[in-house]
């Protein structure tokens, strides 16, 4: 059984190792980072509720602003429907059906400011692929705590989950937005780390 832990393991760190930073910890713990400078290390873009009625949105790397580097990932939302939702998304090779505690930071690069208004951030760890609204977690607002308009505010965000894989040992984290006002807006991520640590 020990043996089949470990070379489960080994082949989670060769999936990992083609794309971003990573490394195996003697103790099953799997981390991985990025900061997007030689592309999106495995992230894909996604979003939901962005049809009814169509809107404009876009999940893209940028050199217009970054936290760490050159780069970051720019979502682009034109929020006319009152309910578009854009992310990226990253699947991770792990344990099948292992729990985990999932531990994700990263840079928030956000203009939005006062009280009224902010949209909610989409960050979670989910042993399926998030297509829909009830797939995704969210995490607060992304507001810069200030009262004008400073320009793009980068802000260190963390969360941690507990998550279970699937029966073949995926598990999705996602990072984004949730447009939870009509208009258009521009967020960044950078620097993105996250750590699994077997339960």
């Amino acid at each position: 059984m020990a043996g089949s832990s470990v070379a489960i393991l080994a082949v989670a760190l060769v999936s990992l190792i083609a794309c971003g930073d990573d490394s195996l910890g003697p103790d099953g713990t799997v981390r991985f980072a990025t900061s997007f400078e030689s592309g999106l290390d495995g992230f894909i873009p996604d979003g939901t509720d962005l049809d009814d009625p169509p809107v404009e949105w876009s999940v893209a790397r940028s050199d217009e602003h970054a936290d760490e580097g050159d780069w970051s990932v720019c979502l682009d939302l034109d929020n006319r429907n009152d309910a578009g939702k854009i992310w990226i998304e990253r699947s991770f090779s792990l344990e099948p059906g292992a729990a985990y505690d999932v531990d994700v930071s990263y840079a928030f690069g956000t203009s939005d400011s006062g009280d009224f208004n902010l949209w909610t951030l989409i960050a979670g760890a989910t042993a399926t692929d998030p297509e829909s609204v009830a797939d995704l977690v969210f995490q607060g607002e992304t507001g810069t705590g200030e009262d004008e308009d400073l320009g793009v505010v980068w802000l260190e965000k963390r969360h941690t989950f507990s998550a279970t894989t699937s029966p073949n040992g995926e598990l999705w984290v996602s990072l984004g937005v949730w447009g939870t006002w009509e208009t258009h807006r521009t967020h960044y991520l950078d620097d993105v780390s996250i750590v699994f640590t077997p339960r």
